[in-house]
């Protein structure tokens, strides 16, 4: 029943998102049409132009003929770049932002959980403190910030690394220079996210640290070692599960930045270009998609949430 309501929630969301996500689009178009039709139009000119944007009809038919068609995604096609859909454009650029978002989440979990748990243990030791001061400088340090610094340390002086990722080779094709070319962009995104999971699962740890089981298991002898992987801290992790989860929203804002900043042709660029543009089928198909993602990993983090901790699970029955 838990399961079945937030369901609910989440299509009330995806509808409500899309249907101002087509009212826009359908402003944009009214706009459009008043720009080609001129000022003497006559109606059979300003008809024909209605068809070709897809303006004919009742806007709620438009908008139920647009959710059933990308329930398929087709998106319908570019008004800028002829004989292309919408969802090709995206098909093209979509692989390197989530390998972008994959590769940034691997790096700041893989730095956030050793560092948390080495500063619950000893709260107040050097690396406590030196973590702790690195977490609030990264928070206060924008990503493009941290991204030029990043080039030109390791770009530009070091010449480790591009500065600019052009013509980017699929993980399958050649997986080295996939990554080397991929590094820089994914520390400077993930840097910022090793600040939010680092404070927030150490000061889950320290304090499930003082429990009172906890303190039973380290009179009964058992490592600290065990102690912290076996009690600790899977109940100090539900925090820091729903922020990884839900952190997608601010992940793909910070993606789109970085992918200026080093050229990656991603779905970033694809969004400012079409934006400039006035390619609207692709900016709502591109909104449409990240509503989906977004609610569908609630509900996911909403699923592990109730694994990690079985009460809320029987507490909403």
């Amino acid at each position: 029943m838990m399961y079945i309501k937030r369901v609910v929630r989440l299509v009330f969301v995806f509808l409500v998102v899309t249907f101002f996500t087509f009212w826009l689009l359908d402003q944009g178009k009214s706009d459009l049409l008043a720009a080609k039709a001129g000022l003497n139009a006559t109606p059979e000119n300003v008809a024909q132009i209605k068809t070709e944007l897809g303006l004919d009809g009742s806007f709620v038919s438009r908008y139920l003929e647009w959710l059933g068609n990308a329930l398929t995604f087709d998106f319908g096609d570019s008004i800028v770049t002829n004989g292309f859909s919408s969802w090709e454009l995206i098909r093209e650029s979509l692989p390197k932002t989530l390998e972008l978002m994959v590769l940034a989440e691997i790096i700041a979990i893989t730095i956030a959980v050793p560092l948390a748990i080495a500063s619950a243990r000893r709260p107040g030791s050097w690396i406590d403190k030196w973590s702790s001061s690195g977490a609030f400088g990264l928070l206060a340090l924008p990503s493009f910030v941290l991204g030029i610094y990043l080039s030109f340390v390791f770009g530009v002086k070091l010449g480790w690394f591009p500065t600019i990722v052009d013509d980017l080779p699929g993980l399958n094709d050649d997986p080295f220079d996939n990554l080397r070319q991929m590094l820089l962009p994914s520390v400077t995104l993930g840097l910022n996210l090793v600040a939010v999971y680092l404070r927030l699962l150490r000061s889950d740890l320290i304090e499930t640290l003082q429990e009172d089981y906890v303190m039973l298991a380290q009179a009964r002898g058992l490592s600290e070692r065990r102690i912290m992987w076996r009690h600790v801290l899977r109940p100090s992790s539900l925090n820091f599960t729903t922020a990884v989860g839900l952190n997608v929203a601010g992940l793909v804002g910070g993606a789109f930045i970085v992918e200026v900043l080093f050229g990656i042709n991603g779905m970033g660029r694809l969004v400012i270009q079409r934006v400039v543009l006035q390619d609207f089928e692709v900016v709502a198909a591109v909104v449409a998609l990240l509503t989906v993602a977004y609610v569908t990993l609630n509900f996911l983090v909403d699923i592990l949430y109730s694994i990690l901790d079985p009460r809320i699970r029987h507490g909403a029955r």
